[in-house]
């Protein structure tokens, strides 16, 4: 046993992402002592990483572009770089990697794996074929992740509907950007004046700025066609790299002849803060977008946006408050559109509305605690300890009650899996576990309580006011559908008896009174009396004047906290042969 710390691994394709995509994310562990690790292919970024404490391991045949031979070096290179890093998380990004990376994660046995969906690369218009391969790569691979976080809601929504991940994995995690860098307010009329001399552009010009790679599905050929129709009172800037390993790479061509009309060509920036005080319209004519990060910034810096109707920039666009949405491919809406904000007094409504618009949905910070407080939840139910106690530490806040809903029922299998681990319930595996609770949430006679705090669920109580009852209606609704879960492991000596004497005991004259029939709390929210105020409530809903409970008699731990509660010792059975279990009874004073 060693005191490693826990290790949270971040895989992107190049090093470009992780900078400017999810550096708020690698940043936040390491303040609860988690190592934090970048892994993509090396490039210019990889010394800032380093610079702000982010080990990077290189993938160095990590590509962007279609390149069979390189994605399968790539992928033995991330077996040997799992394999010497052993991280207890594996969290995968972009399109190549999230494939790759969560079915090889899970194969190497990383004990967490998490994806995060930034746009599912096939829009709704694209080809059948062509989205028929994207949502069956990304179905395969989501089997093999433990959570799928997903920026954009209608790309949620879809995985839903088509799905794509299993419902339970689904997370619409929403993007945002750093409020404070982007601010206009910081930048203020100096910054504005300074950057429009250095563009030379006067100060009734109106400045259209365009931010992203220069491919054709961001729709640049689009805005270079709008741009010829613009009169001299617009200055269109373009800001980017090239990328020329793209397919859809835009033609040097076309960036020529664009030049040649006046449209500005600035290259890669990091000083984006400053751009964007200069404008004063930003356009995103793109064919396909995740969440569209630049927009978001744009938006926050009081910029009326104008984007294509598609999703993710329909979240980041409410037509006439901060932007207008024109319709993909069409050059001349676009130059309308644009056209239409030349009217400073259309922009200045616009302007107030982005900005107010971005502090209430695009605050990175939030998109952080929703990913810190996943890791915290998978860390509980896969029973990583060090993990879980350094990152609770992130959230102080206090522990409150509700009933339990279906959707609970993945945490509350996970939890009993991991926590009650000398019952035979556990040995059928979380599947089984999954279906019981989500049938006892629903079941007449069934109560179920979570105690949860700011990150989320952290223990849980089940019980029911006649257990034979609820195994008889269980057996009836979910008996075959349970029989195909725990078929495989029946196969071991003894189990098929031990199942038979659980049911027989469940369904026995003794069963038809009330019964707390399952207890958890998360080990680094244990101590704290989180089990007996779950125990209390769950007496209370349940209105009856007597609950028992059944606990192994090796177990002096649970026997003792169930004391806490208010139980007795009642009697000694054996639900199952040759192993001596404790009766506890609980009754009105």
């Amino acid at each position: 046993m060693t005191d490693r710390r826990p290790k949270i691994a971040h895989l992107t394709t190049v090093d470009l992402s992780l900078r400017y995509l999810i550096m708020p994310q690698l940043l936040a562990p390491s303040d609860h002592g988690i190592d934090s690790v970048g892994i993509s292919a090396p490039g210019p970024w990889v010394a800032e990483l380093e610079s702000r404490g982010i080990r990077h391991v290189p993938l160095a045949s990590s590509t962007r572009g279609v390149d069979p031979l390189a994605d399968l070096k790539a992928m033995w290179e991330l077996v040997k770089v799992i394999r010497r890093e052993r991280p207890d998380i594996l969290h995968t990004h972009n399109p190549k990697p999230g494939i790759y990376g969560r079915i090889i994660g899970r194969l190497m046995g990383v004990p967490i794996v998490v994806n995060t969906v930034h746009g599912i690369y096939a829009a709704p218009d694209d080809p059948l074929l062509k989205r028929a391969v994207v949502y069956t790569l990304e179905a395969v691979a989501s089997r093999f992740s433990d959570a799928e976080l997903v920026q954009s809601a209608e790309d949620a929504a879809l995985m839903r509907r088509l799905r794509i991940a299993h419902p339970d994995k689904i997370q619409h995690l929403g993007n945002g950007v750093d409020l404070d860098r982007f601010d206009p307010r910081r930048a203020g009329p100096d910054v504005r004046a300074e950057v429009r001399a250095e563009l030379g552009v006067g100060p009734d010009d109106v400045v259209v700025g365009c931010v992203g790679r220069l491919v054709l599905e961001k729709g640049f050929a689009e805005l270079f066609q709008a741009a010829e129709g613009l009169d001299d009172r617009f200055v269109v800037v373009c800001i980017g790299p090239q990328d020329p390993d793209k397919p859809d790479a835009v033609p040097p061509e076309l960036i020529e002849r664009a030049a040649a009309n006046g449209v500005r060509f600035l290259g890669m920036r990091t000083d984006m803060e400053r751009l964007y005080a200069a404008m004063d319209v930003f356009v995103l004519p793109s064919h396909r977008e995740g969440f569209p990060r630049a927009a978001m910034e744009a938006s926050a810096m009081g910029l009326p946006v104008v984007a294509t109707d598609i999703r993710g920039c329909r979240e980041v666009v409410d037509p006439g408050r901060n932007g207008l949405l024109v319709p993909v491919g069409d050059p001349r809406a676009l130059r309308e559109a644009i056209e239409e904000l030349a009217d400073p007094q259309v922009r200045r409504r616009l302007s107030a509305g982005a900005r107010t618009k971005a502090e209430e949905a695009f605050d990175e910070r939030r998109v952080v605690e929703k990913v810190m407080a996943t890791y915290l939840r998978l860390a509980r139910q896969r029973g990583l300890s060090a993990m879980a106690e350094a990152l609770s530490g992130r959230w102080e806040g206090a522990v409150s009650l509700r009933p339990a809903e279906k959707t609970d029922a993945s945490f509350m299998a996970a939890m009993h899996q991991r926590s009650i681990t000398t019952g035979f319930l556990s040995t059928l595996g979380t599947p089984f576990l999954r279906l019981l609770y989500r049938a006892l949430v629903t079941d007449p006679d069934g109560v179920a309580v979570i105690a949860e705090d700011d990150s989320g669920p952290v223990g849980f109580v089940a019980g029911t006011r006649s257990t034979s009852a609820f195994y008889r209606r269980f057996a009836v609704k979910h008996g075959w559908r349970a029989g195909l879960v725990v078929l495989p492991r029946l196969v071991r000596p003894g189990a098929i008896r031990r199942l038979w004497e659980s049911f027989r005991y469940g369904t026995g004259e003794e069963t038809s009174g009330a019964e707390l029939l399952a207890m958890a709390v998360a080990a680094d929210r244990r101590g704290r009396g989180i089990g007996v105020s779950l125990g209390r409530e769950l007496l209370s809903r349940l209105e009856t004047p007597t609950v028992r409970v059944v606990v192994g008699s090796d177990n002096h731990v649970a026997i003792a906290a169930y004391k806490r509660m208010g139980f007795v010792p009642h009697s000694r059975i054996e639900v199952h042969k040759g192993e001596s279990s404790e009766v506890l009874e609980w009754s009105q004073s």
